[in-house]
Parts: C-alpha cells; sequence; structure tokens
C-alpha cells in the first residue's frame, strides 16, 4: 500500500559480553633465586565461587591447553602486589610462602588486570 511503512522489529538489545581474558604466563620464584615457568593461562578476578562472602574474591589464571585452574590467589588488601616493566605483576603470598609473577603480552592488558586488583583492595580495607 501506498504511504506505509514496513515495519520491522528492532534488533534486540545485544547483552554486553565479559571483557576477554587476557593471556599471561605464570612464574615461581624458586629457592634459586631464579623465575620458573609455570605456564600459561588466561587471567580472571571475580568473586570466588561458593563463597559466603562478597569480599572473597580471587585472581585466577586459567590453564591454555587443558583450561583447568592453574593458579588461584585470594586477593588481599595488604600491600604484597607490584607492577613491573608495564607487562609484570609480581606479589609474595604469605599463606602458600611463594612469589608469583605474572607476565601479560601487552601493557595494557597489566593495567587493567592492576587496576582491578587495587579497586578489589580499596573495598576491601575497612576504610572501603
Amino acid at each position: 500500500m501506498p504511504g506505509k511503512k514496513n515495519a520491522e522489529p528492532a534488533p534486540a538489545a545485544v547483552p554486553p559480553q565479559p571483557a576477554p581474558m587476557p593471556p599471561v604466563m605464570v612464574f615461581r620464584l624458586n629457592d634459586g633465586g631464579g623465575w620458573d615457568d609455570y605456564g600459561a593461562g588466561r587471567v580472571t578476578i571475580d568473586h570466588l565461587e561458593g563463597s559466603a562472602s562478597e569480599k572473597e574474591i580471587a585472581l585466577a589464571v586459567i590453564d591454555a591447553e587443558n583450561k583447568e585452574t592453574m593458579l588461584l590467589h585470594l586477593i588481599t588488601p595488604d600491600d604484597i602486589y607490584r607492577r613491573r616493566q608495564g607487562t609484570f605483576i609480581s606479589w609474595f603470598d604469605p599463606e602458600t610462602g611463594l612469589s608469583i609473577s605474572l607476565s601479560f603480552l601487552d601493557a595494557a592488558a597489566c593495567s587493567n588486570v592492576w587496576d582491578t586488583i587495587c579497586q578489589v583492595q580499596r573495598k576491601l580495607r575497612p576504610d572501603g
């Protein structure tokens, strides 16, 4: 019919997708003072599954090959984290007695994870 517009439904809104987990290499400090390659994976930061507390937020690295959790670390408000050379985040975990370092492929991914760790720390602190 002339003058009648074909009314097509509006496209459905695309739900936001979670940010892709950046790839990392995981290193552990050995007794000789060198760094051992612990493997490659993808890092994520989220509430600890099964935790009753909203304050238990973990940094996890999922193995790139077998999709198993290769590192699980509860983020602490303590000042244990260090960002180094733009693409490394390192810490000494007092609970495990291990020094861990994450090596990112690019500085932007490292910055995003670093910023998230800092945000979590602020929320965990009594004044946060």
